[in-house]
């Protein structure tokens, strides 16, 4: 399936920055096609197809701001395993020298699959983030990878989106995304997961209930992922045995 240069391809989970990029392009007049892909193993998809759903129906409501074509998102399961060879090596000789997580791989995979050239991550600006020079790494095995996708917003942080917001009129669509990965049974955010941790230290503790602060003040288990960054080879191993065929 090929796709014309006209639209712009957007990976679209309903959080925060994805949708920050999504308005912004409406906002420029771009045609968007958007895709989400369902992680069976992830508890937030609901949660995040629904914001999706409540965030499209207000675009529509404002054309006059949001002046660009919202296409229907594209909706798919996450594949059962890595379809190329090429691209599972790539990412296994990646993850032997910094941490990089496995969705980079997946989606370079649906993308080669696809045959999309120049898929969008709403990947902001981390300091210190393993994924910001990976992109600037033009070799292989990096250029496998990542040479799939555009990061448009890798220079921009999360309260700079919320002034952008805020200017234009759209923060109120932006608090409508969803951001935690792990929510609880009563759908709060845990305050624990990634997503919850990256948004609570970049200013975005206001949208975060008492009890989900709480969390993320008494979590004391360190975060394997902390410690991979640190020690690619370790991460490599576990990954390793887990994947083991």
């Amino acid at each position: 399936m090929r796709h014309t240069p006209a639209t712009v391809h957007l990976l679209w989970t309903g959080g925060w920055d994805s949708t920050y990029r999504l308005l912004y392009l409406l906002r420029e007049g771009k045609q968007v096609q958007p895709h989400y892909i369902i992680d069976p193993h992830r508890p937030s998809s609901r949660h995040e197809l629904r914001a999706m759903e409540a965030i499209s129906e207000c675009i529509n409501k404002e054309t006059e701001k949001l002046s660009g074509t919202l296409l229907p998102t594209e909706i798919s399961e996450k594949a059962a395993s890595v379809r190329s060879n090429e691209i599972e090596e790539a990412y296994n000789a990646i993850i032997k020298k910094m941490y990089i997580g496995d969705q980079y791989m997946w989606l370079a995979d649906y993308c080669e699959t696809r045959g999309i050239e120049g898929m969008e991550l709403g990947v902001e600006n981390i300091p210190g983030n393993n994924v910001t020079k990976a992109v600037n790494l033009v070799e292989y095995p990096y250029s496998k990878i990542f040479g799939k996708f555009r990061f448009p917003i890798l220079s921009t942080n999360k309260l700079e989106m919320k002034e952008w917001s805020e200017a234009t009129g759209t923060l109120s669509i932006m608090e409508l995304t969803w951001f935690c990965h792990k929510p609880t049974a009563g759908a709060e955010p845990c305050g624990r997961c990634g997503p919850c941790e990256a948004a609570i230290k970049e200013g975005m503790g206001y949208r975060f209930p008492l009890t989900s602060r709480i969390r993320y003040q008494l979590r004391i288990v360190p975060r394997l992922r902390s410690f991979a960054k640190k020690f690619p080879g370790f991460y490599y191993l576990l990954y390793s045995l887990k994947h083991s065929k």
